[in-house]
């Protein structure tokens, strides 16, 4: 148990850690079918005098992990330039996203790691060439990558984590696929729900899946956060789905990326009343579905309440008035989003909608209890009244 704390509490300092992201290239060399990044890519490297721009920006805010992406970060021609660049300014910390193709080549890796790389996230999603390159789209990319993964593997020191998208090709077989990694050395994943933009939405039919149904397979993947050896992150993942893996659930600071990575069609929203361009059919599958039409209705109504506890909750937690804020407080995107974060960020167990009466009148909990809680917090009325 102790251990478990400690596994939890560890996660808890990661998760709330501060990172700088800095794009290098607006090109890849795989064509995921669920690219979030294909409409922005132009087939360019962003220049070095940029990226080096872009750095300092992040040491100005005195933060001291960096994390390199793309398209695909390890392709830019001076992608060993940028690492020495980043080291120099005080980086303390230097985390690379990949594909994981170009450390297939030793001397590349061995590169990389004298500049000053400190981490390795590759971005791989089967356990076979069939399966994760029929995703990629690219002949030969798991062989690549799974030889880049094995290099970093043998390297004393390297952190080594990967990342996997879940979707509709390999949903069934997720649990094979964290064995066959943890078979090879790997201890950290990141799930990533499949989410409606760019690529992915395009091939829609074949990504998007019935999550309920899907939820026996993704369990049995989930099953390996038991062992303390082993660390398992979801990213965009609902968190009703997760009884009984609330601790796997996404700290909540992580929607301040969410928000930052859209930061500009976010306050074109509140400052001009522009249409959010993803608005519509995609919000549905979006895991800001909620933030987004709460921020869409204090728009609108110029005020917006924190929501209420839910009634099972009553006799353990005192119900303190609700919050409000008002347009007339001029508050920016991210000061909202403090807000939804305490008040708004509510979420209701699976077993709430198959048991609870007042289950469509009631909102559930608000997100950091659950997390630390459980959802077995919260009872369903049938069981206290006896209804």
């Amino acid at each position: 148990m102790k251990t478990q704390q400690n596994k939890q509490i560890q996660k808890e300092k990661a998760a709330t850690k501060e990172k700088h992201w800095v794009r290098l290239t607006k090109v890849c060399n795989n064509n995921c079918l669920f690219c979030l990044d294909k409409d922005a890519q132009d087939g360019t490297a962003v220049s070095l005098v940029e990226i080096k721009k872009n750095l300092l920006k992040g040491r100005k805010k005195k933060i001291d992990q960096v994390v390199l992406s793309g398209g695909e970060a390890t392709i830019h021609p001076d992608f060993l330039k940028v690492v020495e660049a980043a080291k120099s300014m005080g980086y303390r910390h230097i985390q690379v996203i990949t594909n994981g193709r170009m450390f297939a080549y030793p001397n590349f890796l061995i590169s990389a790691l004298n500049a000053g790389v400190n981490e390795i996230t590759f971005s791989i999603h089967g356990h076979n060439e069939k399966l994760h390159d029929a995703q990629t789209q690219i002949n030969g990319s798991f062989q690549q990558a799974i030889k880049g993964l094995k290099n970093a593997l043998s390297t004393n020191g390297l952190i080594v984590n990967v990342d996997i998208v879940i979707n509709k090709i390999n949903y069934i077989h997720l649990a094979d696929i964290l064995k066959y990694f943890v078979d090879l050395g790997v201890r950290e994943f990141d799930l990533l729900q499949i989410i409606p933009s760019g690529q992915a939405w395009k091939n829609r039919k074949k990504l998007f899946y019935d999550i309920p149904g899907a939820m026996p397979h993704i369990r049995r993947a989930l099953a390996f956060s038991r062992d303390p050896q082993i660390f398992i992150w979801t990213n965009r993942f609902p968190p009703a789905y997760l009884d009984g893996f609330e601790d796997l659930i996404q700290h909540p600071k992580k929607l301040y990326d969410e928000i930052k990575g859209r930061q500009d069609m976010f306050e074109d929203f509140v400052s001009q009343g522009k249409v959010m361009r993803c608005w519509g059919e995609k919000c549905y599958f979006c895991f800001l579905k909620n933030f987004c039409q709460d921020l869409a209705s204090f728009k609108n109504k110029g005020e917006l309440f924190s929501k209420e506890l839910p009634l099972c909750l009553h006799k353990k937690i005192s119900n303190k008035s609700r919050k409000i804020i008002k347009k007339s407080d001029k508050i920016d995107v991210f000061q909202f989003l403090d807000f939804f974060i305490s008040g708004r960020y509510f979420v209701k167990g699976i077993k709430c909608e198959k048991f609870c009466s007042l289950f469509s009148k009631c909102d559930g909990m608000q997100i950091d209890y659950i997390r630390k809680n459980g959802f077995k917090s919260l009872v369903p009325i049938e069981k206290i009244t006896g209804v």
